[in-house]
């Protein structure tokens, strides 16, 4: 008998069922399965102390990048109500809105001795000369001789006191340049 490579084996009368397949599959072949299921790999090991590191490394950078942002929007804020504060003073000064006696009291109150024992000479903007000329007197203490004197040089809102070779000068730009200075090292 010749067979072919192609021709199945014969079994005579060999039948077999299989296991895995449905119920009433037969094979002429007989089949064995066996159920060898690999193992499972090992787990891998991952070291993260440096993904830790890295992730540190960039939320520092992160939030310096976003206080540093804040701190630019802060300084901007501030030089904007500055400003804004600097035009609405501008504006007082325009229409005689400014009220220079608590200013004056305190310069006054600061040369109290000085002023006991020696003459003053106020230097005022015209303007700011009239409107303090009537209420000079009540604003000095008693026993003290100031000069009013109306200086066309001095800045609106200025107040500038001289008693012998001393000079105290209160003006709103210095008031103003402090009052920044004291914001801008608070915001930082």
């Amino acid at each position: 008998m010749t067979t072919s490579l192609n021709d199945p084996p014969k079994t005579q009368g060999v039948r077999t069922r299989l296991p895995f397949a449905a119920p009433g599959v037969r094979s002429r072949l007989p089949v064995r399965v066996v159920d060898r299921t690999p193992p499972l790999p090992p787990a891998p090991v991952v070291d993260v102390a440096p993904l830790a590191r890295a992730l540190e490394a960039g939320f520092a950078t992160a939030r310096q990048q976003v206080e540093a942002t804040f701190a630019e929007v802060e300084r901007g804020c501030v030089e904007l109500a500055l400003a804004a504060a600097e035009r609405l003073v501008g504006q007082r000064c325009e229409r005689n809105e400014l009220k220079l006696e608590a200013p004056l009291k305190e310069l006054i109150a600061t040369r109290r001795r000085e002023l006991a024992e020696q003459p003053a000479v106020l230097r005022l903007h015209p303007a700011d000369a009239k409107l303090l000329e009537e209420r000079l007197a009540a604003l000095t203490p008693v026993g003290a001789k100031v000069l009013l004197l109306a200086d066309p040089a001095q800045p609106r809102g200025s107040l500038s006191l001289e008693f012998g070779a001393a000079k105290v000068t209160r003006t709103l730009a210095h008031e103003l340049s402090q009052l920044r200075l004291q914001l801008l090292a608070e915001s930082s």
